[in-house]
């Protein structure tokens, strides 16, 4: 992408307060919907540098995500990592009102952009996995922030145009049934929390709408706001900072590579955008760093049936078996594709249904519930387990479909197994769901012979970058 834009922040005299109309609606709207109201926390930071009001904004924010986690070191180590950060791009001079908007911005970032939904499936250990990616995207949300210069006329006009599109366009979205709003709140009062929704989004610095678009980006973002229209009004409205995130992430007009890799992003730091990862009101919308792709790994779906064979390999993902040896018995057709190509380390047969070791690899079952306790365990002990018990099949026959009733407590049948592939790498795979052929499952790859985490597992630092070696997306 070209040089990030230059623009000058608008010095608000007045901050839009929006709620919904009484107590009762409150507690129906959907988190990512309550996210409009504004927090407008008041700290004592007036005579601190703005680095540090920064940082502290940042941390006290963070802290009310509640990230079990997150331990004290952790806070402060995160506390200097943005400092040091901010430090490094705030200008020499900020205006009272700017500082303000950016610190007030900061307040409302943290609830809309890490997650922290109590609908969302497992959420403390999605929270986790994303964590180094949702830092490093509010660094650099942050840098486009700090680096902001005078708009100029031709900016101005541009921007302008673009948020009337957008405000006018909102208009005509119809609120369809099943939209995402309380029972009690008239379509009036949608259009209203829509409208405040938007201005918000608009004023806010950390917003990618508070620049302007090129045309070709603006083109993106419209098809993409069009498409969303489909689903009404609240989720046309609610998509808008992943909608944004698209259009920005390719300075071209194809609509279809908006969220495709390779993307054309400027960063402050040393790294690679892989993938765009989107939620509702943008609730843990944020860029996926190849920095991260071992500790994030992978969910992906692998398919067993006679006509669409896959295998996955720990470090490269799935991988399409090529269609003139589809047909005959799978696992012999397997067995001959990974001798001839010397990759693969897993296999789904959707007949036996069974997850099979390739090429020599182990696997047997990982007796934890979660991925704090399987982060817990170290390399050493993974391979004992492996040494003792290793299988070459394991059933997945109690996964649970992933359409329909759903079992949502702590007791549906998720599993977790680990796998050591010929070559010795070692990955840990969380089963979650089979149907229609598939089996969805979410593999992380260990690094090489490094030891885990302890029992007091935290996410590892954003600060630095640069590529995986691996198991990127």
């Amino acid at each position: 992408m070209s040089e990030p834009k230059n623009i000058s922040f608008i010095i608000m005299s007045v901050f839009i307060i929006i709620g919904p109309a009484n107590e009762a609606q409150s507690t129906e709207l959907p988190a990512f919907v309550q996210r409009v109201q504004i927090a407008g926390s008041v700290l004592d930071d007036h005579n601190k540098s703005l680095a540090e009001a920064i940082a502290d904004r940042f941390v006290n924010a963070l802290r009310k995500r509640n990230y079990g986690f997150l331990k004290e070191n952790k806070f402060e180590s995160l506390r200097k990592e943005i400092h040091d950060f901010a430090a490094k791009y705030q200008p020499a001079r900020t205006s009272p009102a700017k500082r303000k908007m950016l610190l007030s911005a900061i307040d409302r970032y943290l609830p809309a952009y890490f997650l922290n939904r109590p609908d969302f499936r497992e959420e403390q250990e999605m929270a986790y996995l994303k964590f180094p990616d949702q830092v490093k995207t509010f660094k650099w949300k942050l840098w486009l922030a700090l680096n902001r210069t005078p708009i100029t006329p031709e900016q101005f006009e541009r921007r302008e145009a673009q948020h009337n599109w957008i405000r006018e366009y909102i208009t005509t979205v119809p609120i369809r049934p099943g939209d995402t709003r309380p029972i009690n709140m008239t379509p009036d009062g949608a259009r209203k929390w829509a409208s405040a929704y938007l201005e918000q989004e608009l004023a806010d610095p950390l917003s990618l709408l508070y620049d302007p678009m090129t045309h070709s980006q603006f083109e993106v973002f419209k098809q993409w706001m069009k498409r969303s229209a489909a689903n009404g009004l609240v989720k046309t409205v609610t998509d808008i900072p992943v909608r944004a995130l698209g259009a920005w992430a390719h300075n071209h007009a194809d609509v279809e590579k908006a969220y495709s890799h390779p993307f054309d992003i400027q960063l402050p730091f040393e790294d690679e955008v892989r993938s765009i990862w989107g939620g509702g009101g943008g609730a843990g919308t944020h860029l996926t760093f190849a920095s991260n792709a071992l500790f994030r790994g992978r969910d992906v779906f692998l398919d067993g049936r006679k006509d669409s064979r896959h295998i996955f390999d720990i470090v490269r993902g799935p991988l399409q078996i090529a269609p003139q040896v589809q047909e005959g018995d799978p696992d012999e057709l397997i067995a001959h594709w990974i001798q001839k190509h010397g990759k693969g380390d897993l296999a789904y047969n959707d007949s036996t249904v069974t997850l099979t070791a390739l090429r020599g690899g182990k696997i047997t079952e990982l007796n934890v519930v979660n991925w704090f306790e399987a982060d817990a365990l170290s390399n050493g002990e993974l391979r004992k387990l492996i040494a003792e018990k290793s299988q070459m099949s394991i059933s997945v026959d109690r996964l649970p479909p992933a359409n329909g009733p759903r079992i949502m407590k702590g007791d549906k049948p998720r599993f977790f197994i680990v796998v050591q592939t010929g070559e010795k790498r070692l990955a840990v795979v969380d089963l979650k769901t089979r149907e229609f052929g598939q089996i969805e499952f979410y593999s992380r790859t260990r690094p090489t012979d490094s030891p885990a985490t302890t029992s007091n597992t935290q996410p590892p630092s954003t600060a630095g970058g640069g590529r995986a070696g691996d198991g990127s997306d």
